[in-house]
């Protein structure tokens, strides 16, 4: 099975790579993962934030993004 990296990439610049990434039996699964990953900074967010995860593949090369918005006030209102 590959090996997939997820980077975040946060809404100021900043870069956090994944130094051991995820073994996975496809892109498909790793894109579900990041959606996962996405998923939980908006539970947890509590003013308005933009990210992206960024997939790399065993070679480190980009292989994919999932970019998110969260805006908690929006997410209330619509609760």
């Amino acid at each position: 099975m590959p090996r997939f990296y997820f980077n975040h990439l946060s809404q100021n610049g900043a870069r956090q790579t994944d130094p051991q990434g995820l073994t996975l039996p496809s892109l498909h699964q790793a894109l579900d993962e990041a959606t996962f990953a996405a998923r939980c900074a908006a539970a947890l967010a509590k003013e308005p934030m933009a990210g992206c995860y960024e997939i790399e593949n065993e070679q480190h090369a980009v292989i994919a993004r999932v970019p998110y918005y969260i805006d908690p006030d929006k997410e209330s209102e619509a609760a």
